[in-house]
């Protein structure tokens, strides 16, 4: 892991003393991750004092990354999720990278509870990975498969299901991920149009009772992700939704998602959902973090 020394600014500082604001560490960690530099790379900037809404979109932005997350000291750290162009209540490989994080400067113990814009979130940390218990899936609604997978570059035909597991996330089973060609500008009015985030779009390569592994690429054009390397929610939503066709066994379906190959960036997702009565009712969505580097932001740092 790289360490990056402060960037001093006291002459800047004495310009521009209207811009002083308390300096906060930042750790960049790949989420997911099977070596380093693969998974879904992530910012976790600590903040000691609150930034605004503005300095932390900007940041956002500056840094490029699909989510930068900005966490707040507590008894249970607050935290704040922005894409570069947008903020969101919750995602799956923000919490888990930021869990890793905050439990490695000791901000919070082996297991504890984080709170996010949309809700409370159970974490726990083993050694190199994090999981987290994201709020019960919620199936949302059915979209038109057809039109869909057009908008990919595929062909579908029914319906096929929007599934809520900290985001609204549609899952659409495709003959090969890899072989996609996605039209951005349409599923951007799509997604706009049916309320989801992201879709995930995905090909079953193994299967056996209790036990799944599938091949995913996602796509989140309305939330400015144009492609998420390795996705958390998405995973949760994709095991509720293959729960509800049949999986599982013995109350449990284990998932594991293969995703990022496409963008030179492979990682894997595990997760394990909790059934009763044939439907999906708990989740736990997590993977290993490696760390890559860790720095200050100056002091002098404001949006704008």
């Amino acid at each position: 892991m790289v360490v990056a020394e402060e960037i001093t600014d006291r002459e800047t500082t004495a310009m521009h003393p209207s811009t002083h604001t308390a300096s906060a560490e930042i750790h960049w960690v790949d989420v997911f991750a099977t070596r380093p530099l693969t998974g879904n790379p992530l910012a976790v900037i600590l903040c000691e004092a609150p930034w605004d809404n503005a300095r932390m979109q900007a940041m956002a932005a500056e840094l490029g990354l699909s989510e930068t997350v900005f966490a707040q000291r507590a008894l249970e750290p607050a935290l704040r999720i922005f894409t570069p162009t947008t903020e969101i209540p919750m995602a799956g490989h923000p919490l888990v990278g930021a869990a890793w994080v905050l439990h490695h400067q000791e901000w919070i113990a082996d297991r504890a509870v984080l709170r996010a814009p949309g809700g409370d979130v159970a974490v726990a940390i083993r050694a190199s990975e994090a999981f987290v218990v994201p709020p019960a899936p919620r199936h949302i609604a059915d979209v038109d498969a057809d039109e869909l997978a057009a908008a990919l570059g595929t062909t579908g035909t029914g319906t096929t299901p929007i599934w809520h597991a900290g985001l609204p996330q549609a899952m659409l089973a495709v003959d090969d991920p890899h072989a996609l060609r996605p039209d951005h500008d349409a599923l951007l009015a799509l997604g706009m149009r049916d309320g989801w985030a992201g879709v995930s779009a995905y090909r079953v390569v193994d299967s056996s009772p209790g036990r799944i592994t599938a091949e995913v690429r996602h796509f989140a054009a309305p939330i400015g992700i144009p492609e998420d390397p390795v996705t958390g929610s998405a995973a949760g939503a994709l095991g509720a939704a293959l729960t509800c066709a049949g999986h599982g066994e013995n109350g449990l379906l284990h998932l594991e998602i293969r995703q990022g190959h496409s963008m030179g960036r492979p990682g894997k997702v595990r997760v394990i959902v909790g059934i009763t009565d044939g439907a999906p009712v708990t989740l736990e969505v997590g993977g290993t973090v490696v760390p890559i580097m860790s720095g200050v932001i100056g002091s002098t740092i404001a949006a704008g």
